[in-house]
């Protein structure tokens, strides 16, 4: 069986404000990497997602699909977390990234973080991808996240599609820890 999970709708949107306190202007590029490098660590280490976001690969790598709606303001994706608007501003810098586009980045919090949904683990994990990758630009960001198991199996499963969705089985660096994990908790994980 394999690892699906549900999201965690709460611990999303409080992740999002978290980044809006830690480090405001993280673009949507940045923000969808930073989740899926966050969730991957957290799994390699501890056995579960942080989030258990929904993870497509796409052109430009990894994307955390609800996170990646959220700053594009989806009024289905604001509707199913039960949100009518986001808990920090949104704002729109000149282009950067890929095609020269406009990003969209994380402004100000317009609430304190609400630190009880998280785990010590969660927070400090993801306190450590922010020290180890907050200060890569969009063509590292694409290299590291290109370069991940999981990334690669999904891309190339794609056929025709623009996208794929991405297994948090491959996520699983080591073998027989993957091996170990899906039989443990695979039965239950969309539970989680």
């Amino acid at each position: 069986m394999a690892l699906q999970f549900r999201p965690n709708y709460a611990k999303i949107i409080e992740l999002l404000l978290y980044l809006a306190h830690k480090r405001p202007g993280t673009d949507k590029y940045q923000a969808v990497k930073f989740f899926y490098l966050a969730d991957r660590e957290h799994l390699n280490r501890f056995g579960r997602p942080i989030t258990s976001e929904t993870y497509f690969a796409l052109k430009y790598g990894p994307v955390a699909s609800t996170v990646k709606d959220l700053m594009e303001l989806n009024k289905f994706t604001l509707s199913k977390v039960g949100v009518t608007e986001l808990p920090f501003e949104l704002l729109e810098v000149q282009a950067r990234g890929p095609e020269n586009k406009p990003f969209t980045t994380i402004g100000n919090p317009r609430r304190d973080f609400d630190i009880e949904l998280f785990s010590r683990s969660d927070l400090r994990v993801v306190d450590e991808v922010l020290e180890k990758y907050g200060h890569l630009d969009f063509d590292a960001l694409f290299n590291l996240t290109h370069s991940h198991t999981a990334y690669k199996k999904a891309w190339a499963a794609r056929g025709a599609s623009a996208r794929s969705p991405m297994s948090y089985d491959d996520m699983i660096e080591s073998p027989q820890k993957r091996e170990s994990l899906v039989a443990d908790i695979g039965p239950v994980a969309s539970r989680f």
